[in-house]
C-alpha cells in the first residue's frame, strides 16, 4: 500500500506507550482502544473526502474472470470502497526514519490508494491524467509520497488529530501515575 506521511511531533508519548506495552499490556490495550475509538470519526471524515467520480473508465469492481489467470488485475476505483476503506492504525509501531508512530490514517483499498498516491515513481499517462483531475499535495522525489486526498483531508482536521494525541497523553499520564502510586 502506498503511504502518505504527515507528521506531528510529540516527544515521549510513543516511548511511554512502548514501555507501558511491555510493563502493563492491559492498560496499553485500554489506551489504544480509546484512541482507536476516537480516531474512527477522523478516518470516516477523511474517507468522505474521496470523490464519487474519477477518470471515465477507471471505476467499478474488477471482473471476476481474467484472460490470463496468472496476471493480477489493475485495481479499479470504487468510490464506496475507497470512502469506507480509510482506517485508523493506533499503537506503537516499528521505528521508521528514527521515529515511532502512535496514530496513522491509512487507505486500505487498492483503488483508493492508487488514486490517492499514484505517481511517486512514474509519470505515465494515467498518472498525468490523475494529476490534472486531482493535483497532488507533495512531491515526486523518490521515497516521498504524494497525496491527492488524504494529506489535505488530515491537514484540514489537524485539530482533531491534536485532540486524539492529547487524549493519549492524558490517559498515558494517568496510567503512569497510577503505577507509581501502587509502587509506594
Amino acid at each position: 500500500m502506498a503511504r502518505t506521511n504527515f507528521t506531528v511531533d510529540v516527544v515521549g508519548v510513543a516511548d511511554a506507550l512502548l514501555h507501558l506495552r511491555e510493563y502493563d499490556k492491559t492498560v496499553y490495550n485500554i489506551i489504544t482502544k480509546q484512541m482507536r475509538t476516537r480516531s474512527t470519526g477522523l478516518a470516516s471524515a477523511v474517507g468522505g473526502d474521496f470523490p464519487e467520480k474519477t477518470l471515465t473508465y477507471w471505476k467499478g469492481i474488477p471482473p471476476k474472470t481474467r484472460r490470463d489467470p496468472n496476471k493480477r488485475p489493475f485495481p479499479l476505483y470504487d468510490a464506496t470502497a475507497a470512502r469506507g476503506g480509510v482506517r485508523p492504525k493506533v499503537g506503537v509501531g516499528r521505528v521508521v526514519n528514527g521515529e515511532r508512530n502512535i496514530l496513522r490514517i491509512q487507505q486500505m483499498t487498492a483503488g483508493g490508494a492508487v488514486f490517492d498516491s499514484a505517481g511517486s515513481q512514474t509519470t505515465n499517462i494515467f498518472t498525468r491524467n490523475l494529476d490534472i483531475y486531482a493535483p497532488t499535495k507533495g512531491t515526486t522525489r523518490r521515497g516521498v509520497s504524494r497525496s491527492r486526498v488524504m494529506f489535505k483531508a488530515v491537514e484540514k482536521r489537524m485539530d482533531t488529530v491534536e485532540g486524539i494525541v492529547q487524549h493519549a497523553i492524558h490517559i498515558t499520564d494517568h496510567a503512569a501515575q497510577r503505577a507509581i502510586m501502587r509502587k509506594r
